[in-house]
């Protein structure tokens, strides 16, 4: 399956460079630049697992529109003006240290970051590992002398047969916000899309389930070392005005993302190494 995957969508002409991981379960294609997951599909199903934008590449300076970018070391707005939105780390190049059939390790060099946007020496890297799950973590070291705090997500777009047909589980009794908005009470009620959505749950760890019956099928996103998720989807308007994203796009995707982000920021202390990770697992309806 792996080469017919990898040429369908002629992913070469859009990511000079990326990388192929298939452990006979799983199938994914990586990109260097943003050290992040293009696309991933399971054996199981006849439709990827993550979303990929048709109109989606590797650009200097801009981010992918799909798969799974890794934000950091701030999410959303820049702490500071005049700096790139969800960090630098989704749009620089990363180097790969450790490769295998089932396990790939990426580091972000310092030097591959322009030098007006770190504000602290650090270390940053990435795991990929292939099990029946796919597991995505994302590491992170202070190595200055100062604690620092930062926000950080996996910027994860799942698949989705229509946004407005699926049904999302285990966020049931979090508080969440929207855009920035003030704190709403739980729903008490599983999640349906219908418009644009822009939900941060906090406090939140408990396994997210997107449910799909038209591709029969759900997707189960349980994390560690976040207590914060981030749903999204930006609906008929705003997908209109994306200009990386096809009008009707929408409905092809929902992000629901492993994030440290609202009350969840993370404070790095110096010397020590932390990380945020997540395994998605592809079930039966």
């Amino acid at each position: 399956m792996s080469d017919r995957y990898y040429s369908r969508e002629n992913l070469q002409s859009r990511f000079p460079e990326t990388l192929l991981l298939d452990n006979g379960k799983w199938t994914l294609v990586i990109s260097p630049y943003g050290g992040q997951i293009l696309k991933a599909r399971h054996c199981s199903s006849a439709h990827d697992v993550i979303f990929l934008g048709k109109r989606a590449s590797a650009a200097n300076g801009h981010s992918i529109r799909g798969g799974v970018p890794l934000c950091w070391p701030w999410f959303g707005a820049s702490p500071l003006p005049g700096r790139p939105i969800q960090g630098f780390a989704r749009t620089a190049q990363w180097e790969v240290q450790e490769a295998g059939e089932d396990f790939i390790r990426m580091e972000l060099p310092s030097s591959a970051v322009p030098t007006e946007l770190v504000d602290f020496p650090f270390e940053l890297f990435t795991e990929l590992r292939l099990t029946d799950e796919l597991e995505i973590r994302l590491g992170m070291k202070n190595c200055g002398t100062l604690p620092v705090e930062i926000s950080c997500a996996l910027h994860t777009y799942f698949a989705v047969s229509d946004c407005e047909k699926v049904t999302v589980t285990g966020l049931e009794n979090a508080l969440f916000t929207v855009k920035g908005g003030p704190e709403q009470l739980p729903e008490n009620r599983s999640l349906q899309i219908d418009g644009e959505l822009c939900r941060l749950y906090c406090p939140q760890s408990c396994p997210v389930t997107i449910h799909d019956p038209e591709w029969k099928r759900r997707i189960t996103v349980t994390k560690k070392n976040s207590n914060s998720t981030l749903i999204w989807n930006p609906g008929t308007e705003r997908c209109a005005q994306i200009p990386d994203l096809e009008d009707e796009e929408f409905h092809n995707f929902l992000c629901v993302e492993c994030n440290r982000a609202g009350k969840d920021l993370l404070t790095l202390v110096p010397g020590s190494v932390y990380d945020i990770s997540q395994k998605i697992k592809l079930l039966p309806l």
